[in-house]
Formats: C-alpha cells, structure tokens, sequence
C-alpha cells in the first residue's frame, strides 16, 4: 500500500512538472513583454519620451560597395538630359528586374565616390540620400536648368539564418529596416527559434560587431540596435529546451496543445481521487 502511494505521489509531482513546464515555455514565446504584462488583454504600456531622446529610424549614411540608383535629368531641356545619362522620363518604363536594377545603379567606389556620365566623381560616402540628392543637383545645374535628381538605395539587403521558417537574403527597398522586418519576411521564427538570443552580426571597414536582442523584451524598441544596416546578418540561436522536449510534448497546434492540459487536468483529478479510496 505504501509503494502504490509513493507512485501515485511520484506520478502527481511528473504531472505537476509538466504543467509548470508548459506555462513556462509558452511565456518564452511571446514578443515584446512589458516586466508588468500580466497578459491581460486591455492592459496598455506606453513609454514617455524624455527630451533629447530619439523615437525614430536612425538616418543611415552611405558607406563604400553601396549601390545607389540615380536619374538626372533637366525638366525643361531633354538635349541636356542626355549628358546625364538620363531619357529625360521622370518614371522608371516599367519595372526592373533585381538583377536590371543593380545593373542600372552606381557603386560607392574604394574611394567613397560615385562617378558619373558627365558630372565625373562625386563624393558620397557618410552623406544621407537627401545629400547626396542635394549634391548631385548642385554639379547638374553647372550643365544646365531645372535639374531633377532621384537617388534611391538599390542594395539594402539583410541576410536571415538559423530557426526562422524560411532562411535566405531578402532585399528591401525603404530607407529604414528593423528587426522584425527581417524576421517576418523571413517567416518569423519557430517553435525552436530563442526569443531571447538574436544575435546580429554587422561587418564594417574597422570592424566587426556582434550584439544579442532579446525579443521578449518591450525595452528592445527603445534600443538603437533594434534598427538594422545594409549587408547586416540576423541569426536566430535554437532554444535548447525545446529542442530537447520529444514530438508528443511540443504544441503542434492549438487544438492539441489545449487536449494536452486538459488530459493533465483529468489525470491530476484521478490521482487525486485514488489517493482518498
């Protein structure tokens, strides 16, 4: 009799286990939690900017290799137009192809110059796109009037590794990415990506830098690492917890998942029950 009460007590505890167990790694998944989150669904969190600081995408300033497509052109004089390399049109015909787009763009060269038909080697590097615009116009209207310049970024380009649902190099063509850019084009992560260690990794002319987010963390839109750069690497580490856990213990789905803690529940009561006959 006190054996059978010994594994009755023993097979409570194991189911105990694993009910805590599953509360914690549902916890793990959640993005962006506030410290006093008690997940309660009309709970608000907001965050009070003090003066001096900054609330928005970082301005990001042109470094060598960096590709950037141009258009000059003279709105009233299509002849001068030409000199610029230009049609005159101030719209693409169409849509390129990614590969006709970089072909199409200048290259920030060694030297942090971009050279041009015409105009000959402008100085870009750690200028914005508005000033490099702004520079360009300037050398342009030394030809001719009415200049026009469009200056866009052709190679913002982020590469996605590790636990996240569809890996690769993803280009995009805006001014400012963030973290969950990248992660949501790539899927987002899995059930054995580690919301806590995401590790970025940035290669620069002087030197190569490596920081961790963790994604659990409200805090992490106030980082000024949550805005990535150009050729940026994102590598999502496994969660060696869950790795760990067998297929029978992971939430394939909803459903499941939920017949999981019901089954739990219904044993929790049996044992229970048991123990008093």
């Amino acid at each position: 009799m006190r054996i059978k009460r010994i594994a009755i007590l023993a097979s409570l505890f194991g189911v105990m286990l694993v009910l805590l167990s599953a509360c914690t790694q549902q916890k793990d998944l959640i993005y962006l939690q506030s410290k006093n989150d008690k997940h309660n669904e009309t709970s608000v969190h907001i965050y009070q900017y003090e003066e001096g600081e900054e609330n928005n995408s970082p301005v990001y300033r042109l470094q060598t290799h960096d590709m950037v497509y141009l258009q000059i052109f003279s709105s009233t004089d299509n002849e001068a137009s030409t000199l610029f390399g230009s049609n005159g049109s101030t719209t693409m015909t169409g849509y390129q192809s990614e590969q006709g787009l970089y072909l199409s763009s200048y290259e920030v060269n060694n030297e942090g110059k971009i050279v041009l038909p015409t105009l000959g080697a402008i100085s870009v590097v750690g200028l914005t796109l508005q000033e490099t615009q702004d520079a360009i116009k300037a050398k342009a209207e030394e030809y001719s009037d009415n200049i026009v310049v469009i200056c866009k970024m052709v190679t913002f380009k982020i590469r996605v590794a590790g636990e996240v649902n569809s890996p690769g190099i993803y280009t995009f063509y805006k001014p400012s990415v963030d973290i969950f850019d990248a992660l949501l084009i790539a899927g987002d992560l899995t059930y054995d990506g580690n919301r806590e260690r995401v590790r970025v990794i940035r290669k620069t002319d002087n030197e190569d830098i490596t920081y961790t987010l963790d994604l659990r963390d409200i805090a992490l839109m106030r980082d000024k690492q949550y805005y990535l750069r150009p050729g940026d690497i994102v590598y999502v580490e496994p969660n060696k917890n869950t790795k760990s856990l067998t297929a029978l213990n992971r939430p394939l789905s909803t459903i499941s998942s939920t017949l999981s803690v019901v089954s739990a529940m219904a044993s929790l009561v049996a044992i229970v029950l048991a123990m008093k006959k």
